[in-house]
């Protein structure tokens, strides 16, 4: 395999396959602007000479990750990138897919906590929520869906799954009846860490904004946005 190769530099002057790699490739005509296509004979794939459109380079998915995390929504990463927005979701729902979930510890200490945002209208909100390791302060899972035991048992049985040490939690009457009261605890303070978290995700992912006109408008984009900041 050839390390670094990029799909933009032109095929009739490296003469090889960039998918496969052959030599063993043909000229398969024109397109429509005049651009060479090629066949390749060992991967039976058709490609053209060169690409001129941006998402092509090499770069593309880090910057549309690089510009999610900066707050920038699916209309503002196109522009800015000068590629279609349909393209921009395409990326983000391959670049969530191929992100794998933290493992989770034993023994460990979380705090939980949710937050309200909307999905298309702020007639129909939506709840995340979600716990981080109170000692890294990193995520380890969430579940987004109405606001009920449901979506927070979502999350519970994976940390009780890792046989929690103790989970810090506010002082929400669900938790007393979803969790074991061994190791659920509401003292003060507790869960400062994630209280920042909740400020932090406001702030770097629009979408979660308080007072926003820019609402999720599908709950698969939604999703992976979050993979995306929480774990790349």
């Amino acid at each position: 395999m050839i390390q670094g190769y990029n799909r933009c530099i032109k095929v009739s002057d490296t003469g090889i396959c960039p998918f496969c790699y052959s030599g063993k490739i043909i000229k398969n005509g024109h397109t429509k602007t005049g651009k060479q296509q090629y066949f390749c004979k060992s991967c039976d794939q058709r490609f053209l000479d060169y690409y001129s459109y941006s998402a092509y380079r090499k770069e593309t998915n880090f910057q549309i990750v690089q510009l999610i995390k900066e707050g920038l929504g699916i209309r503002s990463v196109a522009r800015v990138l000068n590629i279609s927005a349909t393209t921009v979701l395409k990326r983000i729902q391959n670049i969530a897919e191929n992100i794998r979930i933290p493992v989770l510890l034993f023994g460990k200490t979380y705090e939980l906590d949710e937050m309200r945002f909307f999905i298309k209208k702020k007639s129909n909100p939506m709840w995340l929520t979600y716990a981080i390791d109170k000692t890294t302060k990193k995520f380890v899972a969430f579940y987004i869906g109405r606001r009920n035991n449901r979506t927070l048992n979502a999350v519970i049985k994976t940390l009780l799954n890792a046989k929690t040490e103790n989970i810090y939690t506010d002082k929400l009457r669900n938790y007393q009846y979803l969790i074991p009261e061994d190791i659920h605890i509401t003292q003060r303070y507790g869960t400062n860490g994630i209280e920042r978290k909740n400020l932090n995700i406001r702030t770097h992912l629009r979408r979660f904004g308080r007072k926003t006109i820019c609402f999720s408008k599908s709950m698969r984009i939604t999703q992976a946005v979050l993979k995306i900041y929480f774990w790349l």
